[in-house]
């Protein structure tokens, strides 16, 4: 279009961005809901079919009155669109809000499919599902209610797929699977035939992300998850309910030597065997250790999961893991960590005196960020008197996360650190009170406390009340 048209339509008001080429709008209303690109239809004459040429189609089921309109939809836009070369994104969202026996009669929602029988959702999602893998799609986001169904076998062999979602369903067996092109790999709360298919899925030879989940209160039954990847960079595990609704998966085994994040969450304590790990790896541990660390047998199993992760360079322990830690030092060291150099811990207050064991197993530690849980004022904080190596030689930046407001245990932490740190450079943390009286007594403390790095930089922000939103800064 030339400038003086461009100019014309800007004194008529016409909007800009209706003089993008078709290929462009439909680029844009690619990355939004198909519902939100069907209202671009009204914008006016030019906008009224651009919609159908995006080669997406996100929906849920609240977005229609019920089951009926949905399934509609979906097959008229499929059907009206089977000459476009290609489906790029094809992400539907089946969600029952309500429990079956809970739909009166005279419901017209989209759960009668599932009750009477008039409609049968899992025979048009093998169909909305074998349409798009005809239509080479790059991603398949599938998630169903409560109610599993099951996936059509075409999914095992898309050979265009790139990302692929699912939740609630059931996977059948089968000999051939072949996603050759598969980077991202979300499953949760699914169901495999065997354990030998879930570890078929998990093989794709470029896969880089993969998150398996597993929680609640459905029956899930894989017992042996098996995760082996040389392409694999984001690994996140999540087992997650109670024993007696499902069949406890009770061994996982990991070998990825390429990760760079791996995070567990386990209610459980699977048993781990974890291999080639990277010393570049982030790990997030949030494990229950759901053993008797009394005693010596379940004792090692604990040691010997640690063990497995001492190559590590920056770690996170949850609360519950910070508790079962503390419990095993009761009996004996930490494995050692010794190029661990970034720790972010949230401790009890009850724990809190088992900080430098923790930090006796981390030599080289050079970070430390920790947040406090359920603080009381009356209780005292008792540290061992020895102080770990890294606190000598290594550790220069301090944080803690939680917000002071003047507890003791807090003050002798943070005295703690000024006192035994000699080469920090800085501690970082906030206050929290009601009172800017008792902010002055805690500057004044801190004023107060001896400090063995000469370069200490104590970095106090986000204070309330009074202070909001001002740092202050404390040098020594």
């Amino acid at each position: 279009m030339s400038e003086r048209g461009v100019a014309c339509r800007r004194r008529t008001g016409e909007d800009m961005i209706s003089l993008l080429p078709d290929h462009l709008l439909c680029q844009i209303l690619s990355d939004v809901p198909t519902k939100t690109a069907v209202v671009t239809s009204v914008l006016s004459t030019r906008w009224r079919t651009i919609w159908l040429s995006t080669p997406v189609l996100d929906l849920h089921t609240h977005d229609f009155p019920n089951f009926t309109a949905f399934a509609s939809f979906i097959t008229w836009f499929l059907e009206l669109s089977k000459g476009s070369s290609c489906l790029h994104k094809l992400k539907l969202a089946l969600v029952s809000e309500r429990p079956i026996q809970d739909i009166s009669s005279e419901s017209s929602s989209w759960d009668l499919a599932f009750v009477r029988g008039h409609l049968d959702p899992y025979y048009f999602m093998t169909q909305w599902i074998d349409n798009a893998v005809t239509r080479k799609v790059k991603h398949l986001d599938i998630l169903y209610p409560w109610i599993f169904g099951m996936m059509p076998l075409s999914i095992y062999t898309c050979v265009t797929l790139v990302s692929l979602k699912i939740q609630n369903v059931s996977l059948a067996d089968t000999e051939n699977v072949s996603l050759p092109r598969l980077q991202t790999m979300h499953l949760e709360n699914n169901i495999y035939a065997t354990d030998a298919l879930l570890e078929k899925l998990v093989s794709c030879p470029v896969l880089e992300d993969l998150t398996v989940v597993r929680k609640g209160d459905t029956v899930y039954d894989f017992e042996v998850l098996r995760v082996r990847s040389q392409s694999l960079k984001s690994l996140v595990v999540v087992l997650i309910g109670r024993e007696w609704w499902y069949k406890a998966c009770r061994v996982a085994v990991i070998d990825a030597p390429g990760l760079k994040y791996l995070s567990l969450k386990d209610s459980k304590f699977t048993s781990y065997v974890i291999s080639s790990l990277s010393s570049s790896a982030k790990v997030d541990i949030d494990v229950s250790f759901d053993v008797d660390i009394d005693l010596a047998t379940d004792r090692s199993v604990v040691r010997s999961f640690f063990t497995m992760l001492s190559s590590v360079r920056n770690m996170t322990i949850s609360q519950t893991t910070s508790e079962g830690i503390c419990v095993f030092l009761k009996h004996e060291p930490l494995p050692q960590f010794p190029y661990l150099i970034r720790l972010h811990a949230v401790l009890y207050n009850a724990d809190l005196g088992n900080l430098p064991n923790i930090l006796e197993s981390c030599p080289n530690l050079k970070s430390l960020v920790l947040e406090l849980s359920n603080l009381k004022e009356e209780e005292l904080l008792i540290l061992s008197s020895s102080v770990p190596k890294c606190l000598r030689s290594s550790l220069e930046y301090v944080e803690i996360k939680t917000p002071i407001r003047g507890v003791v245990s807090e003050i002798e932490l943070v005295k703690y650190f000024l006192e035994n740190s000699a080469v920090i450079k800085k501690l970082k943390m906030c206050l929290r009170s009601g009172r800017m009286n008792e902010e002055s007594n805690i500057f004044v403390q801190l004023l107060k406390f001896r400090r063995c790095s000469p370069s200490c930089e104590v970095v106090v922000e986000e204070l309330e009340d009074t202070f909001q939103g001002l740092d202050f800064l404390l040098w020594f």
